[in-house]
C-alpha cells in the first residue's frame, strides 16, 4: 500500500499548480517516492536541476545556507542522485547551523524535464511553527473498506496516468473535491461506492482521520470526506487536520478545504488556521495555505487587511521564488488580497503591500 504514496503526492500538487505536468514531487528528500514502481521499466532519469531555493530562516542568509548545503543547480541530474545529494546537504546544514528543522523537497516536471529543490528551514526560537497535534496511535476500523477502496482507486488512476491513458490534472466527480476524477471508463464505476458510502459512514471516517496511527491511511481520508453531504460538514471535519503531525495529511486536508471553499458562496474556513498554516515548516504547508487563503478572502473581502498584515511578508518572500509551487500559490493569494492583478513582478507586489499597510496604519492613527 505504501508504494502508492507517490501517486497521492503527485495528484495533490499537480492540482495546485497551474502547470499540469508535475509528475512526482516529494515532500521530503530522504523519503522521496520513485517516479515508477520498482517492478516497472524506469522512466527517463535525466533532468535539468534548474533551481535550489531556501525559505524560512531569519537568522541565516540564503547565500550561507546554500554554500553549506552544497547542491549546485544548472546541471543535468538523475532523481536518485539528486535525492542522495540533498540528504547529504541536509545533514551538513544540521551539523553546521542551529536549526529546529530542515526539510528538503524535490519536485520534477515532466513537461520541461526539470527538477527543483527547496530547502525549508525553521530557526531555533521559531519552534512554534512546529507545534502540531500529537501523532495518533489508534487502529480504528475502516468503515465498509472505504479507505482501502480509495487506495485501490488511486493505484488504478496512477497506472492509467503512467500508461498515458489519462491526462494530468483535475477530472470530473460528484464530490466537493475531485483530484484525478472518474472520467476514465475504467474508473467511472468506482465512484458510486464513495457517493453512497461516505455519507453513511461520515463519522466513522472522521474517527479514522483523527485516530489512525498509519500516516498513509490517514492521509487518504480527506478525499473521502469530500463526498460529505454539505460543504459546511466537510469543512468542520477537516479543520482539525490542518494541525495534523503529518505534512501529507495537512496537505491533503487543505487541498480539499481549498476546493470546497472555492465553490462556496461565502467564507467557510476561518482565517486564523489558514494564516497559521502559511507559516508552517514545509513547502506543502505554504503552497496549500496560500491558495486556501486566496479562496477565503475572495469570499469575504472584509478579511483582506487582517490577512495581509499577517501573511504579507511570507507571501512576498514566496513570490520571489523561482519555483512554481511557492510563486504561483503566492500570486493567487496576493491577487485575491488586492482584488486585482499586478502581474508577476515581485517589486510591484512589494510596493502594493507597503502602500496598503502604510495607508491602513495612517487610517488607524487618524482614528485615535
Amino acid at each position: 500500500m505504501r508504494s502508492k504514496f507517490w501517486w497521492v503526492a503527485w495528484a495533490l500538487l499537480a492540482g495546485c499548480a497551474p502547470s499540469p505536468h508535475i509528475k512526482a514531487p516529494s515532500p521530503e528528500a530522504p523519503a522521496a517516492a520513485p517516479a515508477t514502481k520498482p517492478t516497472e521499466a524506469p522512466a527517463p532519469s535525466r533532468y535539468r536541476l534548474v533551481s535550489v531555493e531556501v525559505f524560512g530562516s531569519r537568522r541565516y542568509s540564503r547565500e550561507e545556507v546554500l554554500a553549506v548545503f552544497g547542491v549546485p543547480e544548472g546541471r543535468d541530474v538523475d532523481l536518485s542522485g539528486v535525492r542522495h545529494e540533498a540528504k547529504q546537504g541536509k545533514e551538513r546544514l544540521l551539523s553546521r547551523f542551529a536549526f529546529a528543522q530542515v526539510r528538503v523537497g524535490i519536485t520534477n516536471y515532466e513537461d520541461t524535464h526539470t527538477v527543483e529543490v527547496m530547502v525549508s528551514l525553521v530557526d531555533i526560537g521559531d519552534e512554534w511553527r512546529l507545534d502540531f497535534a500529537p501523532k495518533p496511535d489508534g487502529t480504528p476500523e475502516d468503515p465498509e473498506g472505504l479507505v482501502a477502496a480509495w487506495a485501490a482507486y488511486e493505484e488504478q488512476a496512477g497506472k492509467l496516468y503512467r500508461a498515458g491513458a489519462m491526462p494530468v490534472g483535475d477530472g470530473s466527480c460528484r464530490a466537493f473535491h475531485c483530484g484525478a476524477g472518474f472520467g476514465h471508463p475504467t474508473l467511472a464505476p468506482l465512484e458510486a461506492r464513495f457517493i453512497t458510502g461516505v455519507p453513511a459512514h461520515f463519522e466513522a471516517l472522521v474517527k479514522v482521520l483523527r485516530t489512525e496511527k498509519d500516516e498513509y491511511r490517514r492521509s487518504l481520508v480527506p478525499f473521502l470526506l469530500a463526498y460529505g453531504r454539505t460543504r459546511e460538514e466537510v469543512v468542520e471535519a477537516l479543520l482539525p487536520a490542518m494541525r495534523d503531525s503529518s505534512s501529507a495529511v495537512r496537505n491533503n486536508a487543505m487541498r480539499v478545504l481549498w476546493q470546497t471553499q472555492r465553490g462556496a458562496s461565502k467564507a467557510l474556513v476561518p482565517l486564523a488556521p489558514v494564516l497559521r498554516a502559511l507559516h508552517g515548516p514545509s513547502l506543502t504547508d505554504r503552497n496549500k495555505g496560500s491558495v486556501l487563503l486566496g479562496a477565503v478572502v475572495e469570499k469575504d473581502a472584509s478579511l483582506r487587511l487582517a490577512a495581509l498584515k499577517d501573511a504579507g511578508p511570507v507571501l512576498l518572500e514566496m513570490v520571489t521564488m523561482r519555483q512554481r509551487t511557492d510563486r504561483e500559490g503566492a500570486l493567487l493569494a496576493l491577487r485575491a488580497l488586492a482584488g486585482r492583478d499586478l502581474g508577476e513582478d515581485p517589486q510591484a507586489w512589494r510596493g502594493w503591500v507597503a502602500e496598503t499597510l502604510a495607508g491602513a496604519g495612517a487610517g488607524e492613527a487618524a482614528r485615535k
